[in-house]
C-alpha cells in the first residue's frame, strides 16, 4: 500500500511537471481516497488567501469538514502536515457552522441536500470550498472533484474564487479539467 507521504509526494510533483489526468490506481479503494485527499491538500498549497484570511503567524491553517464520508475520514490523516508554513488542523462542522477561521472547507457526500446553503452563507469569505457532490462547482463552490474513465479531475469556479478573495495558481487552472467564471446561483 502506498504511504500518504508518498502520494502527496506523487501528487505535488505530478502539479508541479504539468501532467495531465491522473491515472487511478487499481489497488483498492483506500487508494483512491488517499489520492483524492493528496489533491485537496495540495490545492491548498496552490490557492493565495488575503493576508488576514492566515491570522497571526504560527496560527494553524484549519481544513473544515462539514459531513461524513470515507473521503473526510481520509482528510484527517493529514492533521499535522505543514501548509504555507503552518500546521494542519483539521475542524468538524456542526450544524452547518463554521468554527473560528476556516480557510478551506471540505463538504462530504452526506451534506447533499443542505450544501447550497452552506455555500450561499459563506458569500465573499476567504474559504476555499471543495467537495466532490455533482454539480458542487456550478452550485456556489469553488473545486468539484470528479471521476472519469478512472482518472480523478477536478473542475475550478474561478468566479466564486475571485469573489471570495482567493487567488488560484495558474500552473493548478491549467491542470482543472474545466474552469469557468461562475457566479452564486
Amino acid at each position: 500500500m502506498k504511504s500518504l507521504t508518498g502520494l502527496l509526494l506523487c501528487t505535488c510533483l505530478w502539479l508541479f511537471a504539468g501532467g495531465g489526468a491522473v491515472a487511478m490506481a487499481q489497488d483498492s479503494a483506500e487508494d483512491e481516497l488517499l489520492l483524492k485527499a493528496a489533491f485537496i491538500y495540495n490545492f491548498a498549497k496552490f490557492t493565495l488567501w488575503p493576508e488576514d484570511a492566515m491570522g497571526e503567524a504560527g496560527t494553524p491553517f484549519s481544513l473544515c469538514i462539514a459531513g461524513e464520508d470515507d473521503l473526510a475520514d481520509a482528510l484527517a490523516r493529514l492533521s499535522g502536515n505543514q501548509v504555507k508554513g503552518r500546521p494542519l488542523s483539521i475542524l468538524t462542522v456542526r450544524e452547518a457552522r463554521l468554527p473560528g477561521r476556516c480557510q478551506m472547507l471540505y463538504v462530504a457526500a452526506s451534506e447533499q441536500r443542505g450544501y447550497p446553503d452552506l455555500l450561499r452563507s459563506l458569500h465573499g469569505r476567504p474559504i476555499l470550498t471543495v467537495s466532490e457532490l455533482p454539480r458542487f462547482a456550478s452550485s456556489g463552490g469553488v473545486i468539484e472533484l470528479y471521476r472519469e474513465h478512472e482518472r480523478v479531475r477536478f473542475i475550478i469556479n474561478l468566479g466564486i474564487a475571485r469573489g471570495a478573495g482567493l487567488e488560484i495558481s495558474p500552473s493548478l487552472l491549467r491542470l482543472a479539467a474545466e474552469v469557468y467564471q461562475g457566479q452564486d446561483p
